[in-house]
């Protein structure tokens, strides 16, 4: 899957349109958040590329829910995907509202709901909410309910926590279908010329191969430690610093069952491709199904 912020508005449209490497190895389309009413974003400098990554700060720029059903998601559909719409808001009610919004006006497009309770970039709640378990479940439960049940729900939590087995909790007991772990990792840069933060909104989200050790072991410690993630009633989307096919296949062993790129995707556009083609290979060599690999490493543990 594409990994939410990275790609989704009209602008890019045409050229994944034309880009078949991309799309004949995507699973699932993850679109840009999309609030209730449009978001200027943070002010600039947005992005910082560090030594193993690069640190944004975007803040949710985007033309709105109107705009996104008018004139984004109809492009959106000629990729021929199943399309996971991500939503932000600044409250649960207003939560429950974009849900009701896009449902009522979807024509069947829409195959899943992406909630972001995790982005450290927004004032307005964001990173509070996926650190608080009981407006998490709350959260969860207001979309499922304003949606009546129409779509798959998956809750993308924060790696800005000290146990995120316990939003992860909060969400299954909200009603989510699947959770996708981790959005991006709290962090900052300085100039030091001007001695002041390089970006305009002063921290951001780390993203990138830095993260990849992070988000891999908190897909373990859910899968270990929930019931729910362990059979699969609940699987798990494994994101952060995904580079390789290597990187792939660690996170589908730790105990996820999909995965999602986003920043590697800025510099190859055929990562998809390559990573595609590698784990076909592995598995081809080593005679195994992505199925069998699904958290193995917990079973070769004991």
């Amino acid at each position: 899957m594409t990994a939410s912020g990275t790609s989704g508005t009209k602008g890019e449209i045409e050229n994944l349109r034309r880009s078949e490497r991309v799309l004949d190895h995507l699973g699932a389309f993850v679109t840009k958040g999309v609030t209730l009413e449009p978001r200027l974003g943070n002010p600039q400098q947005r992005l910082v590329e560090t030594r193993t990554g690069c640190i944004n700060s975007i803040g949710l720029q985007n033309s709105g829910a109107k705009v996104f059903m008018a004139e984004e998601l109809p492009r959106m559909a000629a990729y021929g995907l199943p399309l996971i719409v991500n939503i932000s808001a600044g409250s649960v009610e207003e939560f429950g509202q974009l849900a009701a919004f896009l449902s009522e006006r979807d024509t069947g497009l829409i195959s899943g709901l992406e909630i972001n309770v995790s982005c450290p970039n927004i004032r307005e709640g964001g990173m509070a909410f996926g650190t608080n378990p009981k407006l998490v479940e709350k959260i969860v439960k207001t979309v499922r309910k304003a949606t009546g049940g129409r779509y798959v729900i998956i809750t993308k939590l924060t790696p800005n926590i000290t146990d995120i087995t316990v939003p992860a909790r909060a969400a299954i007991a909200g009603g989510t279908d699947a959770l996708s772990m981790i959005n991006t990792v709290r962090g900052m840069a300085i100039n030091i010329e001007t001695r002041k933060p390089l970006l305009g909104n002063v921290q951001g989200g780390l993203s990138g191969p830095a993260i990849k050790p992070i988000g891999l072991a908190m897909v373990y410690q859910c899968f270990k430690s929930i019931p729910e993630c362990n059979d699969r009633r609940v699987p798990i989307v494994g994101i952060g610093g995904i580079t390789y096919w290597q990187d792939a296949l660690e996170y589908i062993m730790a105990g996820a069952t999909a995965v999602g790129i986003g920043t590697a995707w800025f510099v190859d556009t055929d990562v998809f491709a390559e990573i595609a083609t590698g784990m076909q290979s592995y598995l081809k060599k080593h005679n195994f199904t992505i199925e069998q690999l699904i958290g193995i490493v917990h079973r070769v543990n004991g």
